[in-house]
């Protein structure tokens, strides 16, 4: 049987797939989807979307922005305390716009998971780009 760290170390993975593959069905299985739920996003320029209509709209419109888009946090730190855990660290992005413009280097981020029903669900993620 999984530990809480290893369940949430797997959440914060699909997470990261799905942003990348730019996977709406899959972020809607991976986030609380409730009133509560904030994104800090995107990097240059962030904006605190709240509740989970909010950030699904800001996935929505920043992906439709973008021909490619790749993000991973190769070793995240995590923490768990009870039915809340926290996930911290250095993530590598690397973005190319429709527009042509591309970009790429590291964000610093944290994301905060409940535990409901069983299932760790994201209900916080704040990403910020980070000087090189």
């Amino acid at each position: 049987m999984a530990t809480d760290v290893e369940t949430v170390r797997a959440a914060n993975e699909a997470y990261y797939a799905a942003l990348s593959a730019r996977d709406l069905m899959t972020m809607e299985q991976l986030w609380s989807r409730s009133p509560d739920d904030v994104n800090v996003a995107p990097p240059i320029r962030p904006v605190a979307h709240r509740g989970w209509a909010a950030v699904r709209d800001n996935y929505e419109q920043y992906w439709s922005s973008l021909d490619a888009l790749t993000v991973s946090m190769a070793q995240p730190a995590i923490k768990v305390e009870g039915d809340v855990a926290w996930v911290f660290g250095t993530a590598q992005a690397a973005r190319r716009f429709k527009d042509g413009q591309a970009n790429s280097g590291p964000t610093f981020d944290t994301s905060i998971f409940v535990k409901r029903d069983g299932r760790w669900l994201m209900i916080f993620h704040q990403t910020a780009l980070m000087s090189r």
